[in-house]
């Protein structure tokens, strides 16, 4: 086993994204993946976030299978997986800091609108919805649109999670289904990177060491953000997600564009 100083430092920022998996579904590896990769180097940070995530998340997806929205998650397997398989291909072939700057500008732009409409009109402004929206085509494009690109870049670098959530936010309303459902996505996703990156040789010793140390973190983070869901109603859940998304977006475009300057 080897141990550096810095496992450390990725074990403590493994508790705030792995709160942040347990109770909105999705976060714990994006929110590390500048560290991991930081710390790691690339090639073994992007296999750490895909088998820290696959501990958790399937054993989540076990316990909860009565309380799935299977039917939502198929339309989303079918939209992701081609994206998948693809990501997996452009991940040894394009500049992943060009890539993430793109996504952290979609992140953060979608984000930044949905707190608008769920925090500042509400809450600041004082203004009140007048019905339910209406669901356009043009609107549908955009949340599948989401969907595929999401697969993509989760097959390329683990972090299409913030563009895949912008579709489930949508589709499952009660706020525990749409965490397991989007946690059985991760459960599903994350295997068949897992695969991948095993037959391409990335599960390393030094990989599996930096594993070891962070698990009993994560689990603390994980077993917190499940308990914080149950405390919070629909309306906090949707507040709590969308600044989660901004923090996460501003996180990934700032960083990326750090490199280039």
């Amino acid at each position: 086993m080897v141990f550096e100083t810095g496992f450390i430092l990725l074990a403590i920022i493994q508790i705030f994204g792995f709160f942040v998996e347990g109770s909105a579904g999705f976060g714990s590896t994006v929110i590390s993946a500048p560290f991991a990769t930081s710390i790691l180097g690339i090639e073994t940070g992007v296999p750490f976030g895909t088998i820290m995530s696959t501990i958790f998340v399937v054993g989540l997806t076990l316990k909860s299978l009565k309380n799935i929205s299977w039917k939502d998650l198929g339309k989303i397997l079918v939209a992701c997986l081609p994206g998948l398989f693809l990501g997996q291909y452009l991940f040894y072939i394009i500049d992943p800091n060009v890539a993430k700057v793109g996504i952290g500008l979609a992140v953060t732009l979608i984000a930044a609108f949905k707190i608008y409409q769920n925090i500042v009109s509400p809450l600041v402004l004082k203004k009140v919805k007048s019905g339910d929206e209406v669901d356009t085509l043009p609107k549908k494009v955009f949340r599948y649109s989401c969907l595929i690109i999401g697969g993509v870049v989760h097959g390329a670098f683990n972090i299409g999670g913030p563009l895949i959530t912008v579709y489930t936010l949508e589709a499952v309303k009660d706020k525990i289904r749409f965490r397991n459902t989007m946690i059985a996505l991760w459960a599903t996703l994350d295997i068949l990177n897992s695969i991948n990156q095993f037959r391409n040789g990335a599960w390393t010793p030094y990989l599996w060491s930096a594993v070891l140390v962070c698990v009993p973190f994560a689990a603390v983070g994980f077993i917190l953000g499940i308990k914080f869901l149950d405390k919070i109603n629909r309306e906090q859940f949707l507040r709590f997600v969308y600044v989660v998304l901004l923090a996460v977006g501003l996180n990934t475009l700032i960083r990326s564009l750090l490199v280039f300057m």
